[in-house]
């Protein structure tokens, strides 16, 4: 592989002004990402295929004809209440159409797990599972890492905010004695998936609708156990949400690796984002054996990624900066310039394109201009509502900015 290239592009979106002080901490304005874009195939000299491609040349399809582009976020607690993502979703959505919410865990595999461009109603006594709690025995918790199982009967309502649902694709567990599903749409039963089968293992069932759709309900009869559904309109963007609250990329191998990979190929998203290591880095210290695992875990995670859908694109972006507040005077964690370079690496080896949003973010202590401008809350790690429109916007920037010049070549 070639080394990166980097796409150091033009301001397009401003979330927050200046601040006119400077204060130690002091937030400016914020830039665009800068996304290292390796070379995939070929050499920088004379590139066939750099690691982003395949999302901005499905992003072109989309932009042109009948066509869905999907994007998959893998994260934690930063992405779980769905503010970056929604606020990226809404930005490609408002350029390229609204492709439908795409997919939706059946019931949240934790109770803080959002998802904003959906209502939802469940009924009936439903097990969850998640890869950040207990996991199941068989440790099949299909794409976003959480499971439903449901012995006496239940049901889910989801009723996206924007009407024109085209499609529903039924992700689930096939087992002995299943029971099945019926799926309605609009009030109106048009389809029944069975679930039995002779041995466990994932499943799907894709349900057409016959024309535009605005909720759909699942019944489920007898034993039943859900991941979830994907949810799509004819056209336009896709971001799934699957951030799970105190995930870890540790905590993603509980969901069965190879049973998890035939669930990323399946849903084969155009661009799969990792974002994690908020959590891990309250106990990763800057060097030794619990670092070295990390960069295992992180590189085994994303050669995953890669496996699942080798001809697509995919993106790891770093931990934030943040202060160790409950230590005397809330040093800056020195664990996170050492993350940093650690799913750099696993990053481009694995021919993922990288965006360092802890030198993004100002670096070392930034997270305490971040707090004062009131862009993060007191722990120092989670954004406010502006900071994560302030992150969205960058990264919608980076992305768009990107697309725009490989449009023109």
């Amino acid at each position: 592989m070639s080394l990166p290239r980097s796409l150091t592009l033009a301001l397009a979106f401003v979330c927050a002004p200046a601040l006119a002080d400077a204060r130690p901490g002091a937030v400016a304005s914020a830039p665009t990402a800068t996304l290292v874009d390796p070379c995939v195939e070929g050499t920088d000299a004379a590139c066939k295929r750099h690691a982003l491609d395949a999302f901005y040349h499905s992003l072109a399809d989309t932009a042109g004809a009948a066509h869905v582009t999907r994007i998959s976020w893998f994260g934690d607690s930063l992405t779980a209440d769905d503010q970056i993502t929604d606020r990226l979703r809404q930005t490609l959505q408002g350029k390229f159409g609204d492709g439908g919410p795409g997919f939706v865990f059946a019931v949240p595999p934790h109770p803080f797990c959002q998802h904003r461009a959906i209502k939802r109603a469940t009924g009936g006594e439903w097990v969850v599972h998640g890869v950040s709690t207990a996991a199941p025995p068989d440790r099949l918790m299909g794409l976003g890492g959480g499971d439903a199982e449901n012995a006496g009967g239940g049901h889910i309502r989801i009723a996206p905010n924007a009407h024109g649902l085209a499609i529903a694709d039924l992700y689930f567990v096939a087992q002995p004695h299943g029971g099945s599903v019926e799926v309605d749409a609009d009030g109106v039963a048009i389809s029944t998936v069975a679930t039995a089968a002779d041995q466990k293992h994932g499943e799907f069932q894709l349900v057409t609708f016959g024309g535009p759709t605005a909720k759909i309900d699942l019944r489920a009869s007898g034993k039943v156990r859900l991941f979830g559904v994907v949810l799509e309109t004819a056209r336009g963007v896709v971001v799934d949400n699957l951030g799970v609250v105190n995930s870890t990329a540790k905590s993603l191998a509980k969901n069965r690796a190879d049973h998890w990979q035939k669930q990323l190929a399946h849903r084969a998203p155009d661009l799969v984002v990792i974002m994690l290591g908020t959590n891990e880095a309250e106990w990763i210290p800057a060097a030794g054996t619990a670092l070295t695992e990390h960069e295992k875990i992180v590189t085994g995670l994303v050669k995953t990624v890669r496996a699942a859908n080798p001809d697509r694109s995919c993106l790891v972006i770093s931990p934030f900066d943040q202060l160790a507040w409950r230590e005397p005077n809330m040093p800056p964690r020195a664990s996170i310039p050492a993350m940093v370079e650690v799913q750099r690496k696993a990053a481009l080896g694995a021919g993922c394109a990288f965006w360092d949003a802890y030198q993004w973010m100002g670096g070392k202590g930034s997270s305490l201009g971040w707090y004062r401008a009131k862009l993060l809350t007191n722990d120092f790690q989670h954004p406010t509502t502006a900071g994560a429109q302030r992150i969205a916007d960058a990264l919608a920037a980076g992305l768009l900015g990107g697309y725009a010049t490989y449009h023109r070549h």
